[in-house]
C-alpha cells in the first residue's frame, strides 16, 4: 500500500519542488541527488519508495498545481518547460486532492492571499479541527493509503511567546472547545488535528505546529511520531557545522554576524516583525547552544529583496581570537535556491517518519534532529553530531527484526 503526504501550504515553492521532484523521478526525468533518504545506510532500511508517495494537502491561494510548478519555472527557474509538460496529467490529478485551507492568526500577507477562502470563516475551532480531518480522511479513503504523514509547510507564523495553556493537552484542547481563538494559530490547529488521527506530522517551518508540550503530549497518547521545527537548509547548515570546528580547535569565537535577504513569499511573509523574530530567534539559538559564551556577539539579520525570488543569499562574518591573542576573520557567503534545497528534505523526513511509524515508535524522533534549526526536544545543534545520531538509528535499525509495510492504517 502507498503512503500519502499531505501538505499544508501544498501550492508553495518548497512544496511544488518537491512534488515535482517525486513526480520526475517516478518518471526517471530527474535525479536523486540531495536526498538523505538515498544514502546506501537509509536505503537498505526499506524506506517507502518514492513510487509509493501520493501527493494532497491544502492551501489558501486559489490556483492549482500546475499554475505553481509556472510559478516556479519562471523563479527560481529549476523546472524546466520539458518538465512540466511531463508531467501535467500528474500534476493536474494532484490538484483534485488540494482543499482550502486555513489561515488563522497566519499574519496579513497571508490573510490577503487567502481572502475570503480561509476554513476558519464561519466555523469555531472545534469546526476547524473537523473540517482539516475531514479532509484528511478524504485523501486517504480515495487513495486507499496505507498513512498518511502530514507536513507544515506554510509561510511563517507572527506567533507570540508560547502561551501558558500549550503547556499540558487538557488545557490546550480546552482553547479548541471554548474557541479561544486569540491563543490559537492554524500550525497548531493542523498538529492537533493530525496527530489525534493518528497520522505522522512534520513541523518544516519557525511556527508552533507540533513542537508544543501539549501535543507531544498527544503525541504519545495516540502512539504517533512527529518532528520538527524549521528546516535547516542554509545559512544555519553552514552555521551548525562551522562553529564545531572553531570549538574543536579551541579558537574563541569573539563576533558572528549574520545578514540574509530573500524574495520569495517566504521573504514577503517575514517583512511582519512577529514572523520576522519567529525566524531569528531560531537562526541565533542554534549558535547560542553550539558556543554557550555570554561574551560572544552574535547578530542576525533577515531583510526582503523582491528582485532575488528563490535565491537566498546569506553573508557572515566571523571574528575570532586564537594563539597569543591573535584577532582573526572569517567571511562566507552563501547563496542557495531556498526550494531546492528545502524539497528533498521533505520527501526525506516523510520516508523516515513513515518508517518509525511502521516501527511503532511515538512522540518527537530525535534522531531527526540534523534537518532542523530548531530540533523539537533535541539541544544538540553540532551538525555532525546530529547526523551521527541519525546514523545510529539506523544502525539500530539494521540489526533489530525488520519490520514489513502491512502495518496498520494511521487513519
Amino acid at each position: 500500500m502507498k503512503t500519502g503526504i499531505w501538505i499544508v501550504g501544498a501550492y508553495g515553492s518548497v512544496a511544488t519542488c518537491a512534488v515535482v521532484g517525486a513526480e520526475a523521478i517516478k518518471k526517471g526525468i530527474a535525479s536523486r541527488t540531495g536526498l538523505v533518504s538515498e544514502l546506501p545506510a537509509i536505503q537498505e532500511l526499506d524506506v517507502v519508495p518514492i513510487q509509493d508517495l501520493v501527493f494532497g494537502g491544502c492551501d489558501v491561494r486559489a490556483t492549482d498545481m500546475l499554475g505553481a510548478a509556472e510559478e516556479v519555472r519562471r523563479d527560481p527557474g529549476i523546472v524546466s518547460h520539458e518538465m512540466i509538460d511531463a508531467l501535467r496529467a500528474e500534476l493536474l490529478e494532484i490538484s483534485r486532492d488540494v482543499t482550502a485551507g486555513c489561515s488563522l492568526n497566519c499574519g496579513e500577507e497571508v490573510s490577503g492571499m487567502a481572502g475570503d477562502r480561509g476554513i476558519e470563516n464561519g466555523r469555531t475551532a472545534s469546526e476547524v479541527v473537523a473540517e482539516i480531518q475531514r479532509q484528511i480522511k478524504a485523501f486517504r479513503e480515495r487513495h486507499r493509503l496505507q498513512r498518511v504523514v502530514v507536513v507544515n509547510l506554510a509561510s511563517t507564523e507572527a506567533a507570540p511567546e508560547m502561551p501558558r495553556e500549550y503547556q499540558s493537552l487538557k488545557e490546550f484542547a480546552r482553547l479548541i472547545v471554548e474557541d479561544r481563538r486569540k491563543l490559537l494559530c492554524a500550525s497548531v490547529l493542523y498538529a492537533y488535528s493530525a496527530l489525534d488521527l493518528g497520522c505522522p506530522f512534520v513541523n518544516f517551518t519557525p511556527s508552533f505546529g507540533s513542537s508544543i508540550p501539549a501535543l507531544e503530549e498527544l503525541a504519545v497518547i495516540r502512539g504517533v511520531p512527529h518532528a520538527g521545527k524549521d528546516g535547516k537548509t542554509g545559512e544555519t547548515l553552514v552555521k551548525t557545522a562551522l562553529a564545531p570546528m572553531f570549538l574543536a580547535r579551541n579558537l574563541r569565537l569573539l563576533a558572528w554576524e549574520s545578514h540574509n535577504i530573500l524574495g520569495n513569499r517566504d521573504g514577503l511573509v517575514l517583512r511582519q516583525p512577529g514572523a520576522n523574530k519567529s525566524k531569528i530567534r531560531d537562526k541565533e539559538e542554534a549558535l547560542k547552544q553550539l558556543v554557550k559564551d555570554e561574551s560572544l556577539h552574535s547578530h542576525v539579520s533577515i531583510d526582503y529583496c523582491p528582485s532575488l525570488g528563490d535565491w537566498k543569499t546569506a553573508w557572515d562574518f566571523i571574528h575570532f581570537e586564537g594563539f597569543l591573542g591573535t584577532r582573526m576573520t572569517m567571511q562566507f557567503t552563501w547563496q542557495g535556491c531556498d526550494s531546492a534545497l528545502a524539497a528533498p528534505l521533505v520527501l526525506d523526513l516523510v520516508r523516515l517518519i513513515d518508517f518509525a511509524a511502521r516501527r511503532g515508535e511515538s512522540g518527537a524522533q530525535k534522531q531527526l534532529a540534523c534537518f532542523f534549526k530548531s530540533p523539537w526536544q533535541v539541544k544538540e545543534h553540532d551538525f555532525f553530531k546530529q547526523f551521527a545520531a541519525l546514523m545510529e538509528y539506523v544502525e539500530r535499525a539494521h540489526v533489530e527484526q525488520p519490520v514489513g509495510k502491512g502495518a496498520r492504517s494511521e487513519v
